[in-house]
């Protein structure tokens, strides 16, 4: 290769690397990792049958997995009327029962003065702690929904004795 082509190709290689985008240096301590970053709902963020189904979920989970946390995240504490009866009442039925099984249908979902709205219903099997007989409860329950930073949350529903 002459000197005159060594010369153009390192002209055209500058030019080249000089023309990419560069990238900034990564700062790994500001923020973590997107997959541990918590997912704020959207401002706009209708209420739908996913949305439904989410919510019920956490319930339905929460009673499977025997976890009285997991299944209050679903209600909204600073909203919910009565709340820390409620929360007793769930930790009151976690005691008396060591397991329970869970089927539930969404019957239908709406929005009614900017909250969510869920006709459920519900099938619970509770196995009792004291090795008595099974506990079977089956109800359609009403569920209202408020969304806030954390999604939609669980404001209010009825019958509430289907808990107790």
């Amino acid at each position: 290769m002459t000197r005159r082509a060594l010369t153009l190709v390192l002209i055209v290689l500058g030019a080249a690397l000089a023309a990419a985008p560069q990238s900034a240096p990564q700062d790994t301590t500001a923020a973590p990792p997107p997959q541990t970053q918590k997912k704020e709902a959207p401002a706009d963020e209708a209420f739908d049958e996913r949305a439904a189904a989410a919510v019920l979920g956490t319930i339905r989970n929460g009673l499977e997995a025997h976890s009285s946390r997991l299944l209050l995240s679903a209600f909204d504490g600073d909203k919910m009327d009565g709340y820390l009866t409620f929360q007793d009442q769930i930790d009151a039925y976690f005691t008396t029962y060591q397991s329970f099984r869970v089927t539930l249908h969404i019957v239908q979902t709406s929005e009614e003065n900017h909250r969510g709205v869920i006709l459920a219903d519900f099938q619970m099997e509770s196995e009792p702690r004291d090795g008595g007989p099974i506990s079977r409860r089956q109800a359609q329950l009403r569920f209202e929904l408020e969304r806030g930073p954390k999604g939609w949350k669980i404001v209010d529903f009825n019958p509430r004795a289907f808990f107790s």
